[in-house]
């Protein structure tokens, strides 16, 4: 288990937040960027870290599996923060409040409407890839009825290792994916309209309640053992899980308490688009028009996102604790 702290609480994408000083603007505290964060929470919204062109017919690892570290990286990140020094101490429960708050800002503004908008024209798919020959998908039919036959002689044996019977079985589900997607005459469209709803309040809600889903099942009295500057679980069950398991352990109990409340309520509010006038930017957070005064949908390319008056309790708080 990798030992770099999680410092920022991304909610959807479960990404973890540790204890911080009372500070003026957690952001900038964090070194971080607005643009670099907002950024981290589409595309953790979305799935995906890159917005390319969906193409079905790009193997995704040499081992096509999906719950690989490669893939999961590929679906999953966590925007870099280079002032660790300055955030580990203070008041850790209003601060994850404040982040809670700062990435429903965002979601609800115009300026994530846009964002998306964005990323889902730049991964609309101009292709399909060719489809297989019928003959072909018949005959992998009878080689995946063939391979689970032998596959139930190899259990009965009980001669080949347990790895041995999971590769199989791995491959066995493979093919029978292929097969699947094989009565798909447009597989790169299909996925793109999964990845990239036309409404995204879809992709939003589904991201809120996975994160739900797999908090409730992180042990956080798990033991850990060190061996070096290497961590591992002492459970190997828990150290096979994924890295969207492993961000909300290392955030610990309290902060995920917190944070499990606000998509509770969340949820129970509604996802509402566009009812935000303006979110933080890097840019002397510039305000734009809220939207009603916008004639665009989407807003425009010069849209910031200045800090919700919620945002603004840290510095309060801060103030006082300097002073």
């Amino acid at each position: 288990m990798k030992t770099r702290t999680i410092v920022t609480t991304i909610l959807v994408f479960s990404v973890a937040l540790s204890a911080f000083r009372l500070v003026e603007d957690v952001i900038a505290t964090l070194g971080m960027q607005h643009q670099s964060v907002q950024r981290s929470i589409l595309n953790n919204i979305i799935g995906r870290q890159n917005h390319s062109e969906i193409d079905e017919s790009q193997v995704e690892d040499s081992g096509g599996n999906t719950e690989s570290p490669y893939n999961q990286i590929k679906s999953f990140g966590i925007p870099y923060a280079k002032m660790l020094s300055a955030v580990v101490e203070g008041d850790k429960i209003a601060a994850t409040k404040e982040m809670c708050q700062y990435l429903k800002d965002y979601v609800h503004s115009e300026k994530f409407l846009s964002d998306y908008e964005k990323a889902r024209k730049s991964a609309t798919p101009t292709s399909e890839p060719p489809a297989m020959d019928p003959a072909t998908v018949e005959m992998m039919k009878q080689s995946v009825k063939d391979q689970e036959k032998e596959l139930v002689k190899i259990k009965a044996s009980k001669q080949v290792p347990a790895d041995m019977i999971k590769k199989v079985e791995a491959g066995i589900a493979d093919q029978k994916k292929m097969i699947a997607a094989s009565g798909d005459p447009t597989p790169n469209k299909t996925k793109w309209q999964k990845l990239y709803p036309e409404n995204p309040e879809v992709a939003i809600r589904a991201r809120l309640e996975e994160y739900l889903k797999l908090a409730s099942t992180v042990d956080f009295n798990a033991a850990v053992t060190v061996a070096g500057k290497k961590k591992t679980f002492a459970n190997p069950v828990y150290e096979k899980k994924g890295l969207k398991w492993k961000a909300i352990y290392r955030a610990g109990k309290d902060v995920n308490a917190v944070t499990t409340a606000f998509v509770k309520e969340w949820l129970q509010q509604g996802v509402k688009l566009a009812s935000v006038s303006a979110v933080p930017s890097d840019d002397n957070g510039e305000k734009t028009k809220t939207s009603e005064q916008s004639s665009s949908p989407t807003g425009s390319e010069n849209e910031k996102f200045t800090p919700a008056k919620g945002f603004k309790s840290l510095k309060e708080k801060a103030k006082k604790v300097l002073n």
